[in-house]
């Protein structure tokens, strides 16, 4: 179901869902033309043009400009920065507008951006949204001829959650054959692609992977590094059953660990006394079943002792139309799972805590999402980096959250610290960077 917003409907939800940009002032936003422009339909794939910015806010924007679909430049004879539907621009990427038109055609892709054939994906590489916001600023000031301080308050300072989904607490077979085969398929890929040293190395590094030790209990490593540098991130937990007698597909894709077990009850109880926050890892099947996820949700509740309201979904399973009217019904407050799988970047355009539209009601939310912009599989395992290259890749993704004072979430696994995968001098280094940003 579409539900098409009026004009003013549509302008009310985008100044409401970037408050932060405009703690006070919004009104000054009426000021500017084109405020009411035709609501940007869905074009599959999504065609894109980027708006050149005037000289006197170039430096808003990536080389010079702002990425919009390109049925929000209205046509005329000024400008395209004026003739643009700003606006709806930012409606169409914070709500997935696109998606959402692809997964009534053809069923969620999930968290795949892979199934996305021929799309832009310069639409994820940036926080256009949040870039249009300080834009709208801007402009504003310009118009009024004051400051944008004095108009509208300071610009927001960036929120980078760190978040630890644990998929596992020791190395099961499951997780052997996973990340083994994961590690065959990187070989074959490089071998396709002519990088006959590189695939072999990879090979290597599945046969040692799947053969050897590893301890994923490394729950103090994050707390004491986190510590170190005055963060405090969210721990999700896995509420499902656990253990065996689960169907083939359960025991392959989720969590075998029990949140009810003893150790694992003490130490989410340790982690919330700590100043840690403790969530829920729903189970690979549950994206779309609240009462499944309320089950898991009580179950991880009666461990820790404590509501539990935070979220993010096992494999980033998730579909626009569904996950989160689940989650809401299931009781929780805040997602953490817009992301993609597969690559790095801003699912939806944005670095924002917000409330999603739901299309089935007419109306935003009450649960908030925070999309995840990268996660430690991006940098060691989808993309075949050097220590350098992975540092680099880093930095530039955190570097545009705090560029644009957004808000975003990020993703290390505690398994990934232990030996066998090798992964810890990255998650320290990550740790460092995020904290040294917010900060600065």
């Amino acid at each position: 179901m579409r539900t098409v917003l009026s004009g003013d409907a549509r302008r009310t939800y985008v100044v409401d869902s970037l408050a932060r940009y405009w703690p006070r002032g919004h009104e000054h936003l009426e000021a500017l033309p084109l405020m009411a422009a035709p609501e940007v339909d869905d074009e599959l794939p999504p065609r894109l043009t980027l708006v050149r910015l005037p000289d006197w806010a170039a430096d808003l924007g990536i080389d010079g400009g702002l990425l919009v679909p390109r049925q929000a430049v209205v046509p005329g004879g000024a400008p395209e920065w004026i003739r643009t539907n700003w606006l709806g621009a930012a409606f169409w990427y914070l709500n997935g507008s696109a998606e959402r038109a692809f997964e009534r055609a053809h069923g969620p892709i999930h968290s795949y951006s892979y199934r996305l054939r021929g799309w832009d994906n310069r639409m994820w590489r940036h926080a256009w949204v949040n870039r249009i916001a300080l834009w709208l600023r801007r402009w504003s000031a310009r118009e009024r001829g004051a400051s944008e301080e004095t108009l509208f308050g300071g610009r927001p300072r960036a929120e980078i959650v760190l978040t630890h989904d644990v998929d596992a607490v020791s190395k099961t077979l499951a997780i052997r054959c996973k990340q083994s085969a994961f590690q065959a398929f990187k070989a074959l890929r490089s071998a396709i692609r002519g990088r006959f040293r590189s695939g072999a190395e990879q090979l290597l590094a599945a046969g040692r992977f799947f053969f050897s030790q590893g301890n994923y209990w490394n729950f103090d490593l994050i707390t004491d590094c986190e510590q170190r540098h005055g963060l405090r991130g969210h721990f999700n937990f896995y509420g499902g059953g656990g253990k065996w007698g689960r169907d083939p597909s359960r025991l392959l894709f989720d969590p075998s660990y029990d949140v009810r077990e003893s150790r694992l009850a003490t130490l989410l109880r340790d982690l919330r006394a700590g100043g840690w926050t403790v969530g829920l890892h729903q189970s690979f099947h549950s994206w779309g079943d609240p009462a499944e996820m309320r089950a898991e949700k009580e179950r991880v509740e009666a461990s820790l002792g404590a509501p539990v309201t935070s979220c993010r979904q096992h494999w980033l399973r998730f579909s626009w139309e569904r996950t989160w009217r689940a989650q809401q019904e299931a009781g929780l407050a805040l997602d953490t799972t817009l992301g993609f799988n597969d690559r790095a970047g801003f699912r939806n355009g944005a670095a924002l805590q917000y409330h999603p539209w739901d299309s089935a009601s007419g109306r935003p939310l009450t649960l908030s999402a925070l999309p995840v912009v990268l996660m430690d599989s991006h940098v060691y395992d989808y993309e075949d980096l050097t220590e350098g290259e992975r540092h680099r890749d880093m930095h530039n993704w955190v570097e545009e959250v705090l560029g644009v004072g957004g808000q975003a979430s990020v993703i290390w696994h505690p398994h990934s610290l232990a030996n066998d995968y090798g992964w810890r001098s990255g998650f320290e280094t990550f740790v460092g960077m995020i904290a040294g940003g917010q900060r600065a």
